[in-house]
């Protein structure tokens, strides 16, 4: 009774403490290959944080310069909606009130209908389609008023093209030129001027920004005879029928008529276009393919999950896509801040969200654009086949450990409220190139090219029977006194005993010699070493292989990120998935770190204690490459302790000026 009585008084205390615990903090967005942006998903109007959101079909899009602010035109709510993404996705009201109007002057007394699209301009400006008005409304958030571009000031309607070449139309005035029915609007500016389409009338229209003209570019082109979703880059405009599922492209020049050249054919009827980095996209009408990717080539975009699978049907089993009517023009944007990734609206599901294409990693590929966005810590993973594996299944997308640990990272950063984003490249080579040494070659150019924040050197065990350090009499010496990043052909043809260099190479040499560890073969030196047989000659390695390491370690001292923090080298030792004997390896690499004062991450600890819990967790046979299992547990396990040890920056002021990364500790 007395244990029933104490668990009881524990309860009701727990529970009281549960009752009186104040409010859960918010959360914050989490940065994925598909993430909420702002909207909770009920219809109405409500301003906060982003998971409690209300929008009422919201359609038109736009991204600031800057890339901190996403404008929404709420069109139910005869609003623009701003969400702050540098302020957690907090959304506010820019301008617009409950009932519909067409008034202009301050933000706070303008009044919209059923806004449709909003396009950002440079100068804190934005033009709003006021569909319901059927006006262009510009906002300027700099003098915090509102005016509309369809105003008298406007001079007399010119065609941009001999009236021969393009059919005239009978406007003559701004006041005069038809707004109504605007379906897509795309800003260029070299010809600072805002391109809008009108599908019912069968033309593509600009508006002279600085002049205030509106000239009609195409009219009722046999191969385009509705203009309707737009998207644009430098010069070039992309623009699609509204029925023809078929997508154009033209070099934009003032005063000759577009030569519309295919860009790309759709499966159903195209909603919306971007374009990031090259990369030409199409939303669609339709279940199967809601995504396309036009160019470089032709193919549905795949949605992997979190976890790596495909999802298929995904415009029936993803909110940001599914349900989307074709006569809404549907808000697509891309981040020029952080490419291959978009915003988009889904106004059924009253909700704002993201997606980012990833590169599919193959052998030496990164996985990620070389900008790096704001406010994100980027760590280049460095290994051998192991470090960069992809599991394979039925409907499984590609995925290794470096996917896996980010998703860690930054599921783990969104529930501890850390306002960053973690990024994790991949580099590497086969198991059959030494990895003491090709980093030392490679990694620096990749780290000042991608703008990396914190190198890891993933190394495993190494099988017995295969000697990366034979590296160093296959090879010229460098004046740094490593072997060379290639192999010469020439080299090899010297013989056996002329290319043992002097140092720790000939004493390596001679003492595997003295215990006949060595033996020569044809014109090659065979080594016959593991490191249980002789202290002294693993001493010797350490040095052969620290070496090469520690001239890594000082070229990425001397080097900074563009935020100014210093580039961080950690090395980190794990036994395989599979079950083999490593600790002898594990304290080679512990006193190899140690010796050369090169940060150390040693996870033979944790394998050892949970590799058993979680198998099977490796493909089992051949180079004992982790399976998803194994790229699960160690991508949680690797989070872990670089959270743990303090080897990334789990802090809320890390991006502050006086802020300086956590050192890193030698363990």
């Amino acid at each position: 009774m007395p244990a029933l009585k104490t668990s009881l008084f524990l309860f009701s205390a727990t529970f009281l403490t549960l009752l009186c615990a104040p409010e859960a903090k918010a959360i914050r967005p989490m940065s994925n290959s598909i993430a909420l942006v702002a909207g909770e998903g009920t219809g109405g109007f409500r301003d906060g944080d982003f998971t409690s959101a209300f929008f009422k079909k919201p359609l038109g899009l736009a991204l600031s310069p800057d890339g901190t602010r996403l404008f929404v035109a709420d069109s139910a709510n005869n609003r623009i909606r701003e969400i702050h993404l540098d302020q957690n996705n907090k959304v506010t009201t820019l301008v617009g009130q409950e009932n519909p109007g067409s008034q202009n002057g301050s933000l706070a007394s303008a009044s919209f209908k059923q806004p449709q699209g909003v396009v950002a301009l440079p100068e804190e400006r934005l033009v709003v389609n006021d569909f319901g008005n059927k006006f262009l409304r510009l906002v300027d958030m700099k003098s915090k008023t509102v005016s509309t571009l369809t105003g008298t000031a406007f001079e007399p309607v010119t065609a941009s093209i001999p009236s021969t070449s393009l059919e005239s139309e009978a406007e003559s005035t701004g006041t005069q030129v038809s707004m109504a029915r605007i379906r897509d609007m795309v800003y260029l500016p070299t010809a600072d001027s805002l391109f809008f389409s009108q599908p019912d009338q069968g033309t593509l229209k600009r508006l002279d920004l600085k002049t205030g003209q509106v000239t009609l570019v195409l009219h009722n082109r046999t191969e385009l005879p509705h203009p309707a979703a737009l998207c644009g880059s430098t010069n070039m405009l992309y623009v699609a029928d509204r029925d023809l599922n078929q997508v154009f492209q033209f070099d934009w020049k003032n005063g000759t008529e577009p030569a519309l050249v295919p860009a790309g054919k759709t499966l159903s009827k195209v909603l919306a276009l971007a374009i990031n980095e090259n990369y030409l996209y199409a939303i669609q009408a339709g279940s199967e393919s809601p995504l396309m990717r036009l160019a470089p080539q032709i193919e549905p975009v795949t949605f992997v999950s979190a976890w790596g699978n495909e999802i298929p049907n995904s415009g029936v089993k993803i909110p940001s896509i599914i349900n989307l009517n074709p006569e809404d023009p549907i808000g697509f944007v891309p981040d020029p801040l952080d490419g291959r990734k978009f915003y988009f609206v889904n106004p059924t599901c009253n909700i704002v969200t993201s997606f980012r294409e990833l590169f599919t990693p193959s052998d030496g590929a990164l996985g990620y654009p070389a900008h790096k966005p704001p406010r994100t810590f980027r760590i280049l993973f460095v290994g051998d086949s192991r470090s960069a594996y992809i599991s394979s299944g039925p409907n499984t997308h590609p995925v290794c450990i470096s996917e896996r640990m980010g998703l860690e990272l930054n599921t783990l950063a969104v529930l501890d409220d850390v306002p960053m984003n973690f990024e994790v490249l991949t580099l590497y080579k086969s198991a059959s190139i030494p990895l003491f040494l090709w980093p030392t070659y490679e990694v620096p150019a990749v780290v000042q090219n991608y703008d990396i924040d914190l190198v890891i050197i993933l190394h495993p065990p190494t099988p017995t029977g295969f000697n990366p350090y034979a590296a160093y009499f296959e090879r010229p010496i460098t004046q740094d006194g490593i072997p060379a990043n290639q192999i010469d052909p020439e080299y090899l043809l010297k013989p056996p005993l002329l290319r043992i260099p002097d140092g720790p190479a000939r004493n390596f040499f001679d003492l595997c010699k003295a215990h006949k560890l060595v033996r020569i073969e044809k014109n090659n030196i065979v080594f016959n070493y593991d490191l249980d047989l002789n202290p002294e000659i693993r001493d010797t390695l350490v040095q052969l292989y620290g070496k090469s390491i520690d001239l890594l370690k000082q070229k990425l001292s001397v080097m900074k990120t563009t935020s100014g923090q210093p580039v961080q080298f950690l090395v980190c030792f794990t036994p395989t998935a599979f079950f083999r004997a490593c600790l002898l390896y594990s304290e080679f690499w512990k006193d190899l770190t140690a010796r050369f004062h090169v940060p150390f991450l040693n996870l033979t600890d944790e394998m050892t204690a949970l590799r058993f819990s979680y198998l099977p967790m490796s493909e089992g046979a051949g180079n004992d490459h982790f399976d998803s299992n194994g790229h699960f547990f160690f991508g949680r396990l690797m989070a872990h302790d670089l959270i743990r040890d303090g080897l990334i920056p789990w802090t809320k002021s890390f991006y502050s000026s006086e802020a300086t990364l956590l050192p890193v500790t030698v363990k």
